[in-house]
């Protein structure tokens, strides 16, 4: 890979983590993982699945993307990030916002596991239906429900 000292900012499209249902307000689970070790991703994946959450991921251009699309309240929202800075400490994550929109080496692969065995949570259709469009399959999910999805835009950097 060819490195050079320029640097370019392109507009991302990205998903807020909060939601709402039956007027009550909710949030997504993202990770960030800007890394490819298999290991923080093994070690990831069973914290959060230890916690009976449904769970997505996929890779990204520099790591993996974990997503969950339940409906997770707020207080337990902020455990879950904090389990997962503990495994993959990140100060510029704050787990707000995840990218939408497609880089041009991203993959057309994702996972999924549901560790919600008992049905505690409400899946996000709308979500899932985002997800599916991207990675062109169907995700089954029980439990799913209609939600809004904040939508945001944002600058990044890409290196040329």
């Amino acid at each position: 890979m060819k490195k050079t000292n320029i640097v370019k900012y392109v507009e991302r499209l990205g998903l807020e983590a909060g939601t709402t249902y039956d007027n009550t307000p909710f949030f997504f689970l993202f990770v960030e993982l800007d890394t490819k070790d298999k290991n923080i991703l093994t070690s990831m994946l069973k914290r959060l699945l230890n916690r009976n959450i449904p769970l997505l991921w996929y890779p990204s251009n520099k790591g993996y993307h974990i997503i969950s699309p339940a409906l997770i309240p707020l207080q337990k929202w902020l455990r879950l990030c904090k389990a997962s800075q503990e495994i993959y400490p990140n100060k510029w994550y704050m787990h707000d916002v995840i990218r939408i929109s497609k880089k041009a080496k991203d993959v057309k692969v994702i996972y999924s596991e549901n560790a919600d065995t008992k049905g505690n949570y409400k899946i996000s259709k709308d979500l899932i239906k985002i997800l599916e469009l991207r990675f062109e399959c169907k995700l089954p999910f029980p439990n799913m429900v209609k939600t809004p999805l904040f939508l945001t835009k944002y600058e990044d950097i890409e290196l040329l």
